[in-house]
């Protein structure tokens, strides 16, 4: 009996126990979320956000089922290389290959083109020639034309002797014998056939010396034709292009960091096409200047052998800048404006940067990092942080604000843990110690309401 008396007393003291262990856990929602302000009391707005260079994280990527050969003196948290070539792909060799054999291919067209220009230049003048002499041929015809009219007048002069003696021997037998009137008709069957005989071969030579214009005209127009193609050298200009192509397909093959050097990748190219030389690659000295890295290699994620997937192969960053991306709740964005000051807070932090304790005087707590609101952004959308408070709601719309490093306290002091001295260090460079970290931040108090 006592034992069903105890029951409900120990059940309400675990109710009384569980509610003291929410209660702070609601307390510390409500300093992320609105909560309905207690008359004129203005109210801090808290919200998450992480530590990101001003430029963004840079993935290095290549394309998926190719196989990475080698990086080019890759370490993590070191700089990248001076030139921006981090390495190459496996393709790489067959596309140097390819490239070479293309440039080998020009070459030879370039061989060619130089035989192919005096060939099609004497093939024109051969043209021009056979015109010169088939225009020769027309003017001879037509001299010819005046020995075709004497042959006509011999033969109707033969003609006329013939019928004139044939007459007189009907008439008087005795003055034209038979053998002076055959004689007669062979000299008019001579002078007939000179004159069809020059006729017809006039004829023919005509119009196979009309022809013989037609043709050498059509020759010259080919020849030209061929000339203009021989000094354009088209085919060289096909394989130029190929070149360009097959010099983008390479360059897929390489790793390049923002920053690579247009230079340092043409010495490369140079460098591996069997000693040949890209005609759009200029000259390149051993001594020729290298621009200074701005790019920390953050992680690499694949190591030489390994085959290339949609992952980025590594993710560079300019830690010279850092911001801050906070996803601010929807309704908070109307107490926040351009210019506000902010305090990014973490455990993380160390030194004068780590949370202080809380003044009596201006009742804020030190430490942290400060922040200017410089961007709010305008697009509502699902947070892509996740808050570590088990009592956060989940079904929460955030807006991004981008808040950049305070640099006006030039430098702070700060003891790093295991160290025996004492360390100067801006924001921005503490910061860089934490790209990808996940931050509170709290802002200050719009001006306006100052």
């Amino acid at each position: 009996m006592l034992s069903v008396t105890c029951q409900p007393f120990q059940t309400s003291i675990a109710l009384v126990i569980a509610i003291c262990v929410v209660l702070p856990g609601c307390e510390q929602l409500s300093s992320s979320r609105p909560s309905a302000s207690e008359g004129d009391e203005l109210r801090t707005v808290y919200a998450l956000g992480r530590l990101e260079p001003a430029t963004g994280l840079i993935d290095i990527r290549a394309t998926p089922g190719d196989r990475l050969q080698e990086l080019y003196g890759i370490v993590e948290n070191e700089l990248a290389p001076k030139d921006g070539i981090l390495g190459t792909l496996s393709s790489y060799d067959m596309g140097k290959a390819q490239l070479n054999s293309l440039v080998k291919k020009r070459d030879l067209a370039v061989q060619k083109h130089l035989q192919q220009v005096p060939l099609a230049e004497a093939q024109l003048a051969q043209a021009n020639a056979s015109k010169a002499q088939a225009e020769a041929k027309q003017k001879e015809l037509q001299l010819q034309q005046g020995k075709l009219k004497a042959l006509k007048v011999a033969r109707d002069l033969a003609a006329v002797e013939y019928r004139e003696l044939e007459q007189l021997q009907s008439s008087d037998p005795d003055l034209v014998t038979p053998h002076q009137l055959k004689k007669q008709k062979n000299r008019l069957d001579l002078a007939n056939q000179d004159y069809l005989i020059a006729r017809d071969g006039l004829i023919s030579a005509s119009a196979a010396a009309d022809l013989a214009v037609v043709a050498a005209e059509a020759n010259i127009k080919v020849a030209t034709k061929s000339v203009e193609q021989a000094d354009k050298n088209y085919e060289k200009l096909v394989i130029e292009q190929e070149i360009e192509i097959a010099q983008e397909v390479l360059k897929r093959s390489i790793l390049l960091a923002p920053n690579a050097s247009s230079i340092a990748l043409k010495k490369l190219l140079n460098k591996d096409l069997e000693g040949l030389r890209l005609e759009n690659a200029p000259e390149v000295s051993e001594e020729a200047p290298q621009s200074q890295s701005e790019y920390m290699v953050l992680k690499v994620f694949l190591r030489s052998g390994e085959v290339v997937t949609q992952a980025p192969i590594m993710q560079l960053g300019d830690l010279r800048k850092m911001v801050c991306i906070a996803e601010v709740y929807e309704a908070d964005v109307k107490e926040l404006e351009e210019g506000q000051m902010v305090t990014i807070r973490s455990p993380a932090f160390w030194g004068a940067y780590a949370d202080g304790k809380v003044s009596l005087e201006t009742h804020k707590r030190s430490g942290g990092i400060r922040g200017r609101v410089v961007r709010i952004g305008r697009l509502i959308a699902p947070p892509g942080l996740s808050n570590r408070n088990p009592l956060a709601p989940a079904d929460r719309s955030v807006v991004e604000v981008r808040i950049e490093i305070d640099e006006s306290e030039v430098a702070r002091t700060s003891t790093e843990q295991g160290s025996s001295g004492v360390q100067t260090e801006t924001p921005t460079e503490h910061a860089a110690k934490h790209v990808g970290l996940q931050v509170t931040v709290e802002f200050d108090e719009k001006a306006s309401n100052n």
